[in-house]
């Protein structure tokens, strides 16, 4: 399997967060990388990728410097990463 493609666990597949954090982490590496793995999504799992990306939409509204605070934890300028501000609930 390749780099861009990540297996979706024992069948139930991805959830909304696993994609997303999924794709910032693509982007770390290149556009062209996130956008592959999009393509990929949008292609082999059409209806997750819809919600995933209603989901998006909704968490990146309510917190729109989520990529950039996700990207602080990665590079440890953040000790603890607020899960919260990925779920449904706002």
């Amino acid at each position: 399997m390749s780099e861009i493609m990540e297996k979706f666990d024992g069948g139930l597949g991805l959830i909304d967060i696993d994609i997303l954090l999924i794709l910032y982490r693509k982007e770390r590496i290149s556009l062209e990388t996130r956008e592959s793995y999009e393509s990929y999504l949008k292609k082999d799992f059409p209806n997750e990728y819809a919600s995933f990306l209603k989901y998006k939409k909704m968490v990146e509204k309510r917190t729109p410097n989520l990529k950039q605070i996700y990207f602080d934890w990665l590079d440890g300028k953040i000790d603890n990463l607020d899960f919260s501000l990925f779920s449904y609930k706002s």
